[in-house]
């Protein structure tokens, strides 16, 4: 084959392997902006679920009473962020996870509930004494009543409950509501709230101190949980890039 006829296969050959380096190029190209596209998705994934995990585990942290569905919300963001990544910054979430979930037992707010609701018998009591000219020993009864078992529950949640002697002063406080209101309020009503909420939830001053030491492990936690995320979103996590 004389050189004439070598030019158009060269040209040909060329073109093919012109055509393929560009084939690769564009490859490499679409694979690494893909990839770029996915580790971009990935960490904003991650970022919510670290994001959403955090604000609902420092809701249980400053909640000031009960709330239907919060330790659901506090496992869903956990498993989210457990799903997702990154592994080390799970791995220091966990320890802030098992605390938050202890803390949002609600048992020591069924307590705190309980007294607050003999405070708001008590006050109202009080206030129809004051008022009445010529009250009825029915009322003195339940008022006084009313105040020491006020007084009782309210520093049960600190300092333990005396079963015996908070039985005895709800009824009192039963039967004296039972004569004030003619029977209008069933006798033993209070005495058996308490009794329930003992069976359920058990000894409140327990259960604060259990609040009280897992508020502690938190408290440890977060901090390490915020430093490590702080790390992460700077860049200088290796998972981050």
């Amino acid at each position: 084959m004389n050189v004439p006829e070598l030019l158009p296969l060269a040209t040909g050959t060329a073109t093919l392997v012109g055509a393929g380096v560009a084939g690769v190029v564009a490859h490499l190209t679409t694979r690494r902006t893909t990839l770029t596209t996915w580790r971009a998705k990935t960490a904003e994934w991650q970022y919510e679920a670290l994001t959403a995990f955090h604000d609902v585990a420092l809701d249980i942290r400053d909640a000031e009473g009960p709330e239907e569905g919060r330790r659901d919300r506090l496992d869903a963001a956990w498993r989210r962020l457990e799903l997702t990544g990154p592994e080390s910054l799970v791995n220091l979430a966990r320890p802030l996870y098992i605390a938050a979930r202890e803390m949002a037992h609600d048992g020591l707010w069924a307590w705190r509930d309980l007294a607050a609701s003999v405070g708001r018998q008590h006050a109202q009591l009080a206030n129809e004494l004051e008022n009445d000219q010529a009250p009825a020993i029915a009322l003195v009864e339940a008022e006084s009543a009313a105040e020491r078992l006020h007084a009782h529950l309210d520093g049960a949640c600190s300092e333990g409950i005396d079963v015996s002697a908070v039985r005895a002063i709800a009824d009192e406080y039963d039967r004296a509501e039972y004569d004030r209101t003619g029977g209008g309020i069933p006798f033993g009503a209070v005495g058996q709230h308490i009794a329930t909420v003992w069976r359920l939830h058990g000894d409140p001053a327990e259960l604060g101190e259990a609040r009280m030491k897992a508020l502690e492990r938190f408290d440890k936690a977060v901090g390490a949980f915020t430093s490590g995320m702080r790390k992460w979103l700077n860049g200088r996590n290796p998972e981050a890039s």
